[in-house]
């Protein structure tokens, strides 16, 4: 509780830091609140369906491994969209992250010819 009480007051004291530090935003027009809808449409609420629904299908320990992919896929998507160039080293680490992911989906993965335990059926 003592984290989230900090937590909190650090917001509250962010805001007026941010509104007397900040440049003024700029003036509300219709092409900002289209981009601005299609974030909240596209960008939070389709994201958090798809997100949802793919979790509801396959096992917590898969679906913790799949959180390390995010920042993998907005590199991939920068660098063909964007135009972002892509380091050696990020370019390894990833590999490294692709690789990991690799192993983890493997290793949750029920092994073929494994008999599944039942409940004992009573002998009477």
């Amino acid at each position: 509780m003592i984290t989230a009480h900090w937590r909190g007051a650090w917001r509250g004291a962010a805001l007026p830091l941010a509104l007397i530090m900040e440049p003024a935003l700029p003036p509300l027009t219709a092409t900002n609140m289209a981009w601005l809808i299609w974030l909240g449409l596209i960008g939070a609420a389709a994201t958090y369906a798809l997100w949802f629904r793919g979790i509801a299908r396959i096992e917590a320990g898969a679906v913790s491994i799949l959180g390390m992919m995010s920042p993998v896929t907005a590199v991939l998507l920068g660098w063909p969209v964007l135009g972002q160039s892509l380091t050696v080293v990020q370019g390894l680490g990833a590999a490294i992250i692709l690789g990991s992911v690799w192993a983890g989906q493997r290793a949750n993965r029920p092994s073929v010819g494994v008999a599944t335990m039942s409940p004992l059926k009573s002998c009477a």
